[in-house]
């Protein structure tokens, strides 16, 4: 997954961060949550009722070294309220990507997503760190950096990482780019939507037909007065399909027809 960092820098996390999301049928409404990575690993399990030990068992291991709270976005005043309070906290701040602030259940898979990345990012620093011993590799001469010089992802590497990704996966690593897409081409940034866009195209690939992503890059770029909406729209659908809520995929479809027919 890739996470945009609006404050700090993902070869470098704090441990602690703002998540935040634009509702996408109103950008001015802006949600968030905040992750932190313990410095100790914690077995929640000696913290809850015997009666309730064996829940948390089907949970995983019982522990808990991360967590995000509230496990879903709630609304805060404002995206520069955000990065005023990130600077003054010196938290890293992570934009999520534009969201139905509403759909209280796909946003806690999201959320959970890009938190579960935000640890494997920190806990990869952290390794680095310890295992640095101040001396350079013999097949590197000081002062290059083999490692983090890196040439652009090409859109085959971006098929490879998507193809070993689980569709929850897939779909919040969607949810992050639609945000980041709408972003850089209401911003004019030509050059990273067209890149936001290309690895779009890309998950497209890796998830059933069904979930109707080619319909989704449609409308996103369609640039007509709905297109953020419909863009929506069928991300949403394509969450209700994985979770075969098939009810909710019909309510959608009918939204959408609706705005086609406007």
């Amino acid at each position: 997954m890739t996470l945009a960092y609006h404050i700090g820098d993902a070869a470098d996390p704090k441990g602690h961060a703002l998540i935040y999301f634009k509702d996408g049928l109103n950008p001015d409404s802006v949600g968030a949550s905040y992750v932190v990575i313990l410095p100790v690993s914690v077995d929640i399990r000696k913290y809850v009722p015997p009666f309730l030990a064996g829940q948390v068992e089907q949970l995983g291991s019982g522990d808990m070294s991360s967590f995000a709270f509230p496990p879903a976005p709630e609304p805060v005043e404002s995206e520069e309220w955000l990065r005023k309070t990130a600077e003054k906290r010196g938290d890293d701040l992570l934009f999520g990507g534009a969201a139905n602030l509403t759909d209280v259940t796909s946003l806690m898979e999201v959320v959970a997503g890009i938190s579960a990345e935000y640890a494997a990012q920190y806990d990869e620093k952290t390794r680095i760190a310890g295992s640095e011993s101040g001396q350079v590799d013999a097949g590197t001469p000081a002062g290059n950096e083999a490692i983090g010089s890196a040439a652009p992802v090409d859109a085959d590497v971006n098929d490879v990482m998507y193809s070993m990704m689980s569709e929850p996966d897939l779909l919040t690593e969607l949810t992050t780019l639609m945000g980041r897409f709408q972003y850089e081409s209401s911003g004019g940034d030509s050059v990273g939507a067209r890149d936001s866009e290309s690895k779009i195209r890309s998950i497209a690939q890796h998830v059933p037909d069904n979930r109707r992503i080619d319909l989704l890059i449609e409308a996103a770029t369609d640039g007509g007065e709905n297109s953020a909406k419909k863009a929506q729209l069928y991300l949403e659908r394509a969450f209700a399909m994985y979770r075969e809520d098939y009810t909710r995929v019909h309510t959608i479809e009918q939204e959408i027809q609706a705005l086609g027919s406007d």
